[in-house]
């Protein structure tokens, strides 16, 4: 299944201002870098550009909404290295343990409770939560569980949702690391909000 990558447009982003620390250029042909890696499953190559813009402007106000895509696009890398077990379970945690606490935003995924494959869903137990099982494109690595509470309730059935490409964002409050043959993250995030994508 290659979904992820439909979304992964979503982070194409308007870079309108850009600070002192590196030029709009400079930002464009890194962030275009970034994707080219991303869609070739270039773990190692794609966690040190993200490393790198993150670093350039991470303290940015004026880059908030760039920061908050980085972030998770900065665990989405260490994930594709810790499935091919580049990095251990512990230096999985270690490398990403500072975003804890921080707000991200996550790649669109449509709205099923039938797959389980790139998808969002109503997480069972909560009905405030929405649930994503993240993998690779293809659906062929496991990389993170992540649940998200919304702040204001869900508002929306699941069959008013079903179909629909769902943007998540949250503050990240839990990260553990699971699993021995499928390692894999656990992100818990509160303070949550949603926004619908018509198709």
């Amino acid at each position: 299944m290659k979904k992820l990558f439909l979304s992964l447009l979503l982070f194409t982003m308007p870079f309108v201002v850009f600070s002192q620390k590196i030029s709009k250029e400079d930002f464009e042909t890194k962030y275009t870098l970034l994707l080219e890696n991303l869609t070739s499953e270039k773990w190692k190559e794609a966690e040190k550009t993200t490393s790198e813009l993150l670093k350039k402007i991470e303290n940015d106000t004026l880059f908030s909404h760039e920061n908050k895509v980085l972030r998770y696009i900065f665990i989405y890398t260490n994930a594709g290295l810790l499935n091919q077990k580049v990095i251990s379970k512990e230096e999985a945690y270690e490398k990403i343990k500072w975003l804890k606490g921080k707000e991200l935003i996550m790649p669109a995924h449509p709205f099923s409770s039938d797959s389980y494959i790139n998808v969002t869903s109503l997480a069972e137990n909560n009905k405030s939560t929405f649930i994503s099982m993240v993998n690779n494109a293809n659906g062929t690595q496991l990389f993170s569980f992540e649940y998200v509470t919304i702040e204001d309730g869900i508002k929306e059935t699941a069959a008013e949702l079903n179909g629909k490409l769902i943007v998540l964002s949250g503050t990240l409050e839990e990260i553990s690391v699971e699993g021995n043959m499928l390692p894999r993250y656990k992100l818990i995030f509160k303070k949550g909000s949603y926004e619908i994508i018509e198709n």
